[in-house]
């Protein structure tokens, strides 16, 4: 019992990291120093940054100044625990730390994507060279030759759909980032990893988002919704399920 308290954890600390990360460095700020509340500039204290609990303590409001605190903060670390729980019984071990570093990436990037919209470059195509380097070092699954064709295939399949949405409609579909997104997905987990993660993003950015304007009286407004996120997810899932997803998509 040990083992899994202790991921959970680590892994809520972990994720309240990630949401200092993704709040800064989309905003082009350093990483380091106090914790904050984005409304009041406050220094928070330790107390007030115990993950998921203080959340739900203080009512997801600041001590200071009552300000509603965003749902994000309690929602990554939620999602961080979860993924990182799940990849210690489903990643082979010697592959646990490349999981770390490209899980870490993916949540920073659903946090900034859903928050501002935007995907930072230092979470995706920066870390390309470190999932090509891990494919030659087998810390993870996948051939370097297929680590660099699924980063290539990443960017170029998403930015052909967005280039042809755009010839049709005249508007922008797909973002850069997600290009950036998708890029970083292959060189993780190759050609196949970026079909899967193409597909269940897009299945769940369906699912989710029609539900979503549906609740909001939206489904005639020109609403933008963010696609990033639903691709994190898919990333995630197919991660943590590689096996099984191959053998349902390829059939043997």
């Amino acid at each position: 019992m040990l083992v899994p308290f202790l991921i959970v954890i680590l892994s809520a600390c972990w994720g309240s990291f990630l949401n200092v990360v993704g709040y800064r460095i989309i905003r082009g700020k350093t990483v380091l120093g106090r914790s904050f509340c984005p409304n009041c500039s406050q220094t928070l204290s330790w107390y007030d940054l115990i993950p998921l609990f203080s959340y739900a303590y203080l009512r997801g409001k600041c001590r200071h100044c009552t300000i509603s605190i965003s749902v994000l903060y309690p929602m990554i670390e939620a999602l961080t625990v979860i993924s990182f729980f799940v990849a210690y019984y489903q990643i082979d071990e010697s592959y646990y730390f490349a999981t770390f570093v490209f899980f870490s990436a993916l949540i920073v990037t659903i946090r900034t994507d859903l928050e501002t919209m935007l995907i930072s470059q230092w979470t995706t195509l920066a870390l390309i060279p470190a999932g090509i380097f891990f494919s030659f070092a087998d810390m993870i699954s996948i051939y370097p030759l297929n680590s660099i064709l699924g980063a290539a295939l990443g960017y170029f399949i998403p930015w052909a759909i967005g280039m042809i949405f755009y010839l049709i409609t005249k508007k922008q579909g797909i973002g850069q980032g997600d290009f950036d997104l998708m890029a970083l997905v292959g060189s993780f987990t190759g050609v196949l990893g970026v079909w899967a993660t193409l597909l269940m993003g897009s299945l769940l950015g369906s699912l989710i988002g029609g539900i979503y304007l549906f609740l909001n009286g939206s489904l005639r407004r020109n609403i933008k919704l963010p696609f990033g996120p639903f691709l994190a997810v898919g990333a995630i899932i197919y991660t943590l399920y590689a096996e099984r997803i191959a053998l349902l998509l390829l059939g043997s």
